[in-house]
């Protein structure tokens, strides 16, 4: 069975990477992919073996931090609305067999799906909410001075183009649960609630793929244990961190490789010492399988990674959206967390080591490698979707 797929992303490293192996599988069974996002991101796309459809961006997520004068849930839908104009500029009257959409471009995915009236498939890097569990709610509890509203009158007004101003709740991101096949490229026990999760949740672990876009890495000659240190891919732009990381391993019997991405000039970190190599992108994979800690702000792809090499992790949250996988990371016992208002080298290195030798923190983190390479990857998420299109079009 080939089809047109049609997936809609988010510009974001963090969101576009997990999704890269599941092009490459649906593309080597057969089916015709058009991937929508950035021009920055184009290459890294049709490495997979997808078309590309570009936009221009509203505005760089990862400016999203020091800008005051929009909300992140302004900015977010703004960018849905670009999104959605660009594949309407393109289709017209054409139109895909099915449309995959990432949780960050469910505004465009959702209106789509009612003005196509397509079969669609939510497409999750992150943690789920149902009935049982809501991540914002979780946020909520755990940040009481945040603060996430919808611009609801906005979004009324944009959807009140389509008919469908009186939905508005579906459109908006504290309310949203979804009510379609969705794709969660995380572990099934990473998942808080998971056992309340029914069939329409498909979890498949990390969706890892080659990534031969991102440097290589070997590990040191002098076979001493490597720690890898990173922030992510958006919200990387803290030097304070890395120094304290270059400082935190300075001396030590450990070897410690920092990737910085866009975030910083590597060369803000010189002069380091001789056990520390800093990188802007690197695989983080081949380190995680040499390494005895993982540093890191908490992400799920992050957080899956490590899972998959079996890493205990030591997490510094760099926001209130990663608290409920810090939280997580506690719950199930595969590492260790530190607020980043208690950040200090010596705290950093008395993580690291409490983590990596700790045999009962070994042991979980093993249990869950073992569940985590069990979860399915991109070849259970490209059945998954090529049942539940079987299953529309009868």
């Amino acid at each position: 069975m080939s089809t047109r797929v049609l997936i809609i992303d988010i510009p974001s490293n963090g969101h576009l990477f997990p999704k890269l192996a599941l092009v490459s599988e649906l593309v080597g069974r057969g089916h015709q992919v058009t991937y929508v996002t950035i021009e920055e991101f184009a290459e890294k796309v049709r490495g997979a073996g997808a078309d590309v459809l570009t936009y221009a961006s509203v505005k760089p997520l990862e400016s999203l931090a020091n800008d005051s004068s929009i909300t992140p849930t302004e900015a977010f839908f703004r960018e849905n609305v670009a999104i959605l104009r660009a594949v309407e500029a393109h289709y017209g009257d054409d139109r895909p067999d099915l449309l995959a959409y990432d949780e960050a471009a469910f505004q465009a995915g959702r209106v789509l799906r009612h003005v196509w009236g397509l079969p669609a498939v939510h497409l999750a890097p992150s943690v789920v909410s149902n009935a049982h569990y809501s991540y914002f709610e979780r946020i909520f509890a755990l940040a009481p001075e945040f603060a996430l509203t919808d611009p609801v009158d906005e979004i009324s007004a944009f959807l009140d183009g389509y008919g469908i101003a009186d939905r508005v709740q579906e459109f908006l991101w504290t309310e949203r649960v979804p009510d379609e096949l969705t794709v969660v490229f995380v572990p099934r026990h990473f998942q808080p609630a998971y056992e309340t999760f029914d069939e329409r949740f498909v979890f498949i672990g990390p969706s890892l793929g080659d990534r031969g876009f991102l440097d290589d890495w070997q590990p040191p000659a002098d076979g001493l244990p490597t720690v890898l240190v990173s922030l992510g891919t958006v919200n990387n732009q803290h030097l304070g961190f890395f120094r304290t990381a270059v400082e935190a391993f300075r001396d030590q019997p450990l070897h410690a490789v920092i990737s910085v991405g866009n975030g910083l000039d590597p060369a803000e970190l010189e002069p380091l010492p001789p056990n520390v190599e800093v990188h802007r992108w690197i695989r983080h994979v081949k380190v995680l399988e040499h390494a005895a800690a993982f540093v890191t702000h908490g992400g799920t792809g992050s957080l899956s990674e490590a899972l998959h090499t079996g890493t205990p992790v030591v997490v510094v949250p760099q926001g209130v959206d990663v608290l409920p996988y810090a939280e997580r990371v506690t719950e199930l016992g595969i590492g260790t967390v530190v607020r980043p208002e208690n950040l200090q080298a010596a705290a950093l290195r008395d993580a690291v080591l409490a983590v990596a030798g700790d045999e009962a923190v070994a042991r979980r983190v093993r249990e869950l490698q073992e569940h985590t390479h069990e979860s399915g990857g991109p070849a259970l998420a490209a059945d998954e979707i090529e049942n539940y299109l079987k299953r529309e079009q009868r």
